[in-house]
């Protein structure tokens, strides 16, 4: 199947700024096809020519599937739910390249820990895979000032730097008493951020140690993001991380849903973290209301590029966004951006580009279709490949790419 897929596209603002493309590489050796019994269901349409693999994995149930370029299955796991009072998930499965070793990775909630009511936190275990599969290591947190040695950590999303060496997070239920208006206290939830090297904890960042954050979140994703007086909710979640990268300078860039912002954290401090801040009510990059996002997921960078799946919660359209920043003048030129019609997925997601004009969205949580997964040529608007659920309420955390 190739075909044309009906979407738009908005180019740069600003001359002379070329998008970064990512090369295919050589062919991976190929791995032994494994098709778990139980597996969620899935219709694949069309083909690529990419030599890497697609990496599958979903909100509310137990699967991991591993695509080739050609939609065949080369390897997958499910397992039944562990208990019939919820459904949980493996969020994030992801490859690592660790000096040339390869390393897999997902997250394993556990329905026993406490989620705070939330849709959006599912707090378990890091599970790490060898490069045939089998099982490394399990992470949570480590000790720190908020969390205990084994506390579970947050499934959005993980860093490997190297197998003892790593970030993670999880989110905290506090009452703070430095919310502006609330002296007296208030219950919050915020997230937290902690960098692990040999079991130690050698940088964190703490979302309720900046309380100028407070003022920018936002409430077209989720509601009650702003309930300090604790009417419709015990805690508010206030600014949910969901995604994160290390730019050039070993820099954490972060997606913060609630907050329609990313943030630039400096790993070499303890206090006065962030450098940075693009799009929302604090935007310092100058941009305008309509090149800003409104609950985004999914961060990637390339130099001086950053590019996002704008899940687009303000006007439920979701739009694929890449900006050019120039940090000395503090000015972001909207390179590209990439929208379609009839798509919104209203939280998840993922986008990255595979090389050239070349594509690849996962749509997470989507309300329109049942369409997980799409390859999609920006230059022309042929869609390679489809990837729809068999079932569409098994949602999909992720849909990402790896050669």
């Amino acid at each position: 199947m190739r075909k044309k897929l009906k979407f738009w596209i908005a180019f740069g603002l600003a001359a002379g700024l070329a998008l970064a493309f990512a090369g295919c590489g050589d062919q991976p050796e190929e791995k032994e096809a494994v098709v778990a019994d139980g597996l969620a269901k899935i219709q694949v349409e069309g083909e690529t020519d990419l030599p890497g693999n697609f990496f599958l994995s979903f909100v509310y149930s137990r699967n991991l599937i591993m695509l080739d370029g050609k939609g065949n299955i080369v390897w997958s796991k499910h397992e039944d739910q562990p208990s019939k009072d919820i459904d949980t998930g493996w969020w994030d499965f992801k490859k690592h390249d660790v000096d040339g070793t390869t390393y897999y990775s997902y997250h394993d909630q556990n329905y026993k820990l406490d989620n705070y009511g939330l849709l959006g936190y599912a707090p378990g275990e890091r599970v790490i895979l060898d490069e045939n599969f089998q099982e490394v290591k399990r992470i949570t947190m480590e000790k720190s000032d908020v969390t205990e040695r084994g506390q579970g950590a947050d499934g959005h999303d993980f860093l490997m730097i190297d197998p003892d060496h790593y970030i993670l997070s999880c989110y905290i239920r506090e009452r703070v008493t430095n919310v502006p208006g609330y002296p007296d206290g208030t219950n919050i939830i915020y997230s937290y951020l902690q960098e692990v090297q040999d079991g130690k904890v050698v940088w964190d960042w703490k979302s309720a140690d900046y309380p100028e954050l407070y003022d920018l979140i936002m409430t077209e994703a989720t509601p009650t993001a702003r309930d300090f007086a604790n009417e419709q909710v015990d805690a508010p979640d206030t600014v949910h991380f969901n995604a994160m990268r290390l730019d050039d300078d070993g820099n954490l860039i972060c997606s913060f849903r609630h907050l329609d912002t990313i943030l630039c954290l400096d790993r070499t401090r303890q206090e006065d973290q962030i450098k940075w801040k693009l799009s929302g009510k604090a935007d310092e990059f100058g941009l305008t209301e309509e090149q800003k996002t409104s609950g985004q997921h999914y961060v990637t960078v390339d130099g001086n590029q950053i590019m996002v799946l704008d899940n687009n919660n303000r006007e439920e359209q979701t739009q694929v966004r890449r900006y050019a920043l120039d940090l000395k003048k503090k000015k972001a030129s909207l390179v590209s951006m990439y929208g379609f019609d009839n798509k919104f997925s209203q939280a998840c997601g993922s986008v990255q580009q595979a090389g050239d004009s070349l594509y690849v969205i996962g749509w997470g949580w989507a309300t329109t279709d049942a369409e997980c997964l799409s390859v999609i040529d920006f230059s022309t608007g042929e869609k390679q490949m489809s990837v729809t659920l068999g079932d569409p309420q098994n949602v999909t955390y992720r849909c990402v790419y790896y050669e």
